[in-house]
């Protein structure tokens, strides 16, 4: 798996891909690869395509969900007119796809302090 600070959209899926495998029947996780193919494409469209961790990452994490349940409420059954099974596999893998990026790109540690600007070193608050 890909440790990074900031990751690519098709790196996370497989890396989801990857998590899910066992669970997942050859079928099932055949479908899920579909979808996930599709949903990186709208994501691409809609200028998504890598996921920061930790806090910086909170707001494109807010605006990839919100992206995913638009992909199955108006992409997958208005634009594409997907059939009825494709529409519940993609339903499926979105909801199991968001609550793992939740905790995949949120529980991760922020860069180290190094990468950041250094904080003013003089009178903290609490000594003031």
């Amino acid at each position: 798996m890909t440790d990074l600070s900031a990751i690519a959209i098709s790196q996370m899926f497989d890396d989801f891909l990857e998590a899910k495998s066992d669970g997942l029947t050859r079928r099932t996780a055949r479908k899920y690869a579909e979808v996930l193919a599709l949903l990186e494409e709208f994501l691409e469209d809609h200028g998504i395509t890598a996921i920061e961790r930790g806090s910086q990452g909170a707001s494109v994490l807010r605006d990839t969900l919100e992206l995913i349940e638009e992909f199955n409420d108006e992409y997958l059954v208005r634009t594409i007119d997907a059939e009825r099974d494709f529409l519940r596999v993609a339903s499926a893998a979105s909801r199991d796809l968001s609550r793992w990026l939740k905790v995949r790109t949120l529980k991760n540690p922020t860069p180290p302090a190094t990468s950041r600007t250094p904080a003013d070193p003089g009178v903290s608050r609490a000594q003031a």
